[in-house]
């Protein structure tokens, strides 16, 4: 088979990557994402490639080749558990964003964590149910070819939602043959996959599609239906490569959301019942993408439309107690944006980087309802708005003596916000807010192999427009955040060995409030922690990976009430792979330590541990493999919080707070067959 080989120019490596941007990568070949024949000799892990010299903070790194195609995966998002110290868990149906964890930092459904797929930013702002909304769930994991990652607000092409991290996924401009996949399960879980590649039109056409459904081990079956479609045109042109990309994704499926624990046993069966029959959700979802890469340039574009609803019940009877808590959530909107990138070399020591990027996200409805038995009664706020954003960053790296480089950057920021009522109790309002970003960073060799790093930055993200333009108690259009890092790396042999201790502060904890069921401006916060990550490749066939994760987070002026709702003290995982010519396995464990529920640390959540494992045959242009997810069939949650509801059957006195919780999903079994043409 031929091998995908990828080089980061040393100026460039995960420089070129931002918030709303993806990695600049040389490809030298081009080969499938899951490649139907996998050596020994020639397989690779993004996690061994070699950083020093390249990278500028040690908590950055790339994912690619195995770390990707035999990773053990419940869900497309679990896709960026690759990204070490990165958690994924749902606390609703499969069709929703996830819930995200990175350096204890609870980032709801993303906020604080930038991601893009081909230099398109995948966080909504100002979304329906959330700021910063991420929902992955119709990416295709075959058409991954790597994701290059980075932590803390250090790199001043990351804007928006890049606080606390950022991942940038690139797909594949090719596959090295067609191939089809049919997947079933347990829960009835099917699958159908399919991709391939021609050449056409002076360049390469790549096509791929994915259809699943899924109904989870609920009382009430997700009916999850969701199919996405990719298709991709790649060529050589003077200026350099071209790439024009169109993506579809549609979803429908019906959530079980989190529950109060004492329901069960009396309302419910056990914690995999459901109090409202009457949730489901729904998604539309289009991207078009173009894209050109020079030498020492990008420039970038998209366009994108989005629909989405979805009912939802956290509370049941606490606000409503004739009718229910019932809310229904919906957005549409049009999203036109686009970057512009050139890199220059002004002298062998002194490399600088110019860009800018722009966005417009014309939001036609966003609105809150009151639903009753599904159906959507009442509004209770509507808006349209235009919200706008533009910025402008500069990056120079100077080796002023051998071993040692320094990296100093800036990134200005101005965001408008055009908020326009359309129904209930809306409002109109325009705010305009602006931020500089400056950063600072420095890389030193200490020996062959061994590099030291030091890393200081400012980082942002925004606000929901309609905080922001709030009549009372407005929101801050941009709230800024303060971190810093030292680490190391070691680079020797097989072994790649990185660790780093960081500090954060916060000017406003984004807080879940369960009466709403979405996440609201808290106090200001400090944070601190450290990180360690290993990859060790001992024999050709084996690889290892690990990371572990501690921190403490407070909030500022709160004693005995400064402990932040969700922030987890550690996380950790270990991964063991082992590939050979005609077979392959691994098998990863998964650890979400305990946090804090409330502010004054009075409820806790319980830690849980996942044990997950891939295996697959390949003897030839068939692949058979298998998945056991949940392998020791743990019993515990995937989220809880700590809020009021009412149960009228059962909360005789009146509203009561509890644990709201929603448990892993059960033992399951997936087989499938891929045959490659």
């Amino acid at each position: 088979m031929r091998l995908r080989i990828f080089l980061m120019t040393a100026g460039a490596a995960l420089g070129a990557v931002g918030a709303t941007g993806g990695c600049r990568a040389e490809t030298l070949d081009v080969a499938s994402s899951r490649p139907p024949e996998v050596s020994a000799v020639t397989v690779t892990f993004g996690r061994a490639e070699q950083r020093i010299g390249k990278a500028v903070a040690a908590s950055e790194g790339a994912i690619a080749g195995a770390d990707l195609t035999v990773r053990p995966l419940l869900r497309a998002a679990e896709i960026l558990e690759a990204v070490p110290g990165m958690m994924v868990t749902q606390h609703s149906g499969s069709g929703k964003a996830n819930q995200y964890f990175l350096r204890g930092f609870n980032l709801d459904h993303g906020t604080d964590f930038a991601f893009s797929i081909d230099d398109v930013p995948m966080n909504f702002r100002t979304h329906g149910h959330g700021q910063g909304y991420l929902d992955v769930n119709g990416m295709i994991p075959e058409t991954v070819q790597r994701i290059d990652y980075r932590k803390g607000p250090y790199r001043a092409d990351a804007g928006d939602f890049a606080l606390v991290g950022m991942a940038a996924a690139t797909t594949v401009d090719r596959f090295e043959r067609p191939f089809v996949a049919v997947e079933a399960g347990s829960y009835d879980w099917k699958r159908f996959v399919a991709g391939g590649s021609f050449e056409a039109a002076g360049g390469t056409i790549l096509l791929a599609a994915d259809a699943k459904t899924y109904d989870g081990p609920w009382q009430l079956p997700e009916h999850s239906r969701p199919l996405s479609v990719f298709g991709k045109y790649t060529r050589d042109t003077p200026l350099g490569v071209l790439r024009l990309s169109l993506s579809s994704y549609t979803s429908s499926w019906r959530p079980t959301e989190q529950i109060p624990e004492r329901a069960i046993g009396s309302l419910i069966k056990d914690a995999y019942g459901a109090l409202d029959l009457n949730l489901r959700g729904r998604t539309e979802r289009e991207i078009l993408t173009a894209r050109l890469d020079g030498d020492d340039w990008r420039a970038s574009a998209y366009v994108q439309h989005y629909d989405w609803a979805m009912i939802s019940n956290f509370t049941f009877f606490l606000n409503d107690p004739v009718n229910g808590d019932e809310l229904e959530q919906a957005e549409e909107l049009w999203t036109y944006g686009g970057r512009l990138e050139r890199r220059f070399t002004l002298s062998p020591e002194l490399q600088l980087t110019l860009g800018a990027e722009g966005r417009y996200d014309d939001i036609g409805k966003v609105g809150l309802y009151s639903a009753i038995a599904g159906q959507r009664t009442t509004t209770r706020s509507r808006f349209a708005i235009g919200e706008t954003s533009a910025a402008l960053y500069v990056e120079a790296s100077w080796k002023p003596v051998d071993r040692l480089t320094l990296i100093a950057g800036a990134r200005g920021d101005r965001y408008g916000f055009d908020v326009r009522p359309t129904g209930g109790a809306a409002w109109a309002g325009k705010v305009d807010d602006a931020l500089l970003s400056p950063k600072l960073g420095l890389t030193f060799d200490l020996a062959p192999g061994v590099a030291l790093y030091g890393n200081w930055g400012r980082g942002f993200h925004s606000n929901d427009a309609r905080g922001v333009t709030a009549p009372t108690d407005p929101a801050p259009g941009l709230v800024a955040g303060t971190g810093k890092e030292l680490g190391g790396r070691l680079e020797r042999g097989g072994l790649v060995l990185t660790a780093n201790y960081w500090w954060m502060e916060v000017d406003s904890e984004l807080i879940y409030v369960g009466d709403a069921g979405s996440v609201e401006p808290s106090n200001a916060s400090q944070r601190h922690g450290y990180e360690a990550t290993m990859f060790w490749r001992p024999r050709p066939w084996l690889a290892v990976d690990g990371v572990w994760t501690w921190s403490h987070a407070r909030f500022k002026d709160s004693p005995g009430f400064d402990h932040v709702p969700g922030a987890l003290k550690n996380a950790g995982e270990l991964g063991v792979s082992t590939i050979f010519d005609k077979w392959n396995a691994a098998v990863r464990v998964r650890h979400l330590g305990s946090h804090a529920m409330t502010e004054d640390n009075s409820v806790r959540s319980q830690p849980s541990t996942i044990v997950n494992l891939r295996a697959a045959w390949t003897p030839g242009r068939y692949e058979i493999y298998g998945q056991l997810l949940n392998v020791l069939d743990a019993h515990s949650k995937d989220i809880e919080y700590y809020y009021e509801s009412y149960l009228p059957a059962i909360d005789l006195n009146g509203p009561v707070a509890d644990i709201h919780s929603r448990a892993v999903e059960l033992r399951m079994l997936r087989v499938g067959l891929k045959v490659s043409f």
